[in-house]
């Protein structure tokens, strides 16, 4: 073996244990998220310190994780001294590397490192051999892995080698195996929340994206946008991963201004609300399109037009080279004033047009174009 190098501990949430204190490719740090949310995607790297001499020896880079069953890793990739996106090494089938020194890697890590009923190890390795290194140099490991929607505290492993998974020699190989994080409840997560005024009703509209504990939301009206009152109760979906819309229908409204917000409440009492939107109950005498506001905005803003009719709308949103890149709307609407809330986090930063057409019943046609900016 050809390298050695010192370690050098430090991190963001874990101290490194069951570390060789003499070998050729060391673990330095790692930089793990402490927590994160059920279901969603982190980011880990893990930096590894190298000292060598030239030798003829082809050297692949070798990493593997010691995760819970019902996670995923995305996406794993070598950068510095070795620069390579690795490939699943699956353990019932031989390697790349001449001499198979990686074959049935499982036996080995599995041996040596138990992963236990709950957890299990995934290799891989990269693609190609790498030059030899005669410098210190530091090697970045970058891991994309998808936690699952089991909730609780779980320490993750990481192992590295830049040779095999041939333990006969310290050297080769250098390992972590206490780095915990705590995977937290899914949070109900509102994508849109609009509102739309017609005869005599306010109708509001709102979609979730996830929910978790969800007792249901409550309706929140003002007309000073100090002083709320319940007007009523959607209940909600309890806890799912999956997309739902919710509807309510306010019939108790005069002419004048009104704000509404959600008070979502979960089944242990705690609640949180959403942000607060404005209805203009008023019917316009004329088609009209206000500039979204905040404009500009990250990552979402709010379209409020008014139709004197009822009428087919559509709205659009066009790309600076004039590619339509989604359709915000396309529904009928009572006469009144209409507010729509648009999220752009799809969406890169730029320039935009987005487009009002609306067809009244009384054949009446209408269409107007204003700029949005989005920056991130």
């Amino acid at each position: 073996m050809n390298l050695k190098s010192t370690l050098k501990i430090s991190g963001i949430t874990t101290a490194l244990a069951a570390v060789i204190l003499a070998g050729c490719f060391i673990i330095a740090t790692i930089n793990q998220p402490s927590s994160a949310v059920g279901g969603e995607q982190i980011t880990t790297t893990v930096i590894v310190t190298v000292e060598g001499i030239s030798d003829t020896n082809p050297h692949y880079g070798i990493a593997g994780f010691l995760i819970p069953n019902d996670w995923t890793i995305d996406t794993v990739y070598f950068t510095g001294a070795y620069t390579d996106y690795m490939t699943f090494l699956h353990p019932d089938s031989a390697d790349a590397e001449p001499g198979g020194l990686v074959d049935y890697w499982t036996d080995s890590l599995e041996v040596r490192y138990p992963s236990g009923p709950d957890y299990m190890w995934v290799v891989y390795q990269s693609s190609t051999s790498h030059l030899t290194i005669e410098d210190t140099v530091d090697v970045t490991l970058t891991v994309k892995m998808t936690t699952s929607t089991t909730l609780g505290n779980f320490n993750l492993g990481y192992f590295v080698s830049n040779a095999a998974l041939d333990f006969t020699d310290v050297t080769y190989y250098d390992v972590s195996l206490d780095n915990p994080i705590t995977i937290t409840v899914i949070p109900v997560e509102l994508t849109s929340f609009t509102a739309s005024a017609g005869e005599n009703i306010v109708t509001l509209n709102w979609s979730t994206a996830s929910e978790t504990n969800n007792r249901g939301f409550e309706i929140e009206r003002s007309t000073n946008d100090e002083r709320f009152a319940v007007v009523g109760f959607v209940p909600g979906k309890g806890t799912v991963t999956e997309n739902n819309h919710y509807s309510f229908i306010d019939r108790n409204v005069s002419g004048g201004i009104y704000y509404y917000r959600l008070k979502q409440i979960d089944y242990d009492g705690k609640f949180e609300y959403s942000k607060t939107i404005e209805v203009d109950y008023s019917i316009p005498s004329e088609y009209t399109v206000s500039q979204n506001y905040p404009n500009p905005f990250n990552p979402s803003t709010s379209l409020e037009f008014g139709v004197p009719v009822q009428a087919k709308v559509i709205i659009k949103l066009y790309n600076s080279i004039g590619e339509a890149v989604a359709e915000i709307t396309n529904g009928e609407f009572n006469a009144g004033r209409h507010t729509l809330n648009f999220n752009a986090g799809n969406f890169s930063s730029g320039t935009y047009i987005y487009t009002v057409t609306a067809e009244g019943i009384d054949g009446s046609k209408f269409v107007q174009s204003n700029k949005m900016i989005l920056i991130k």
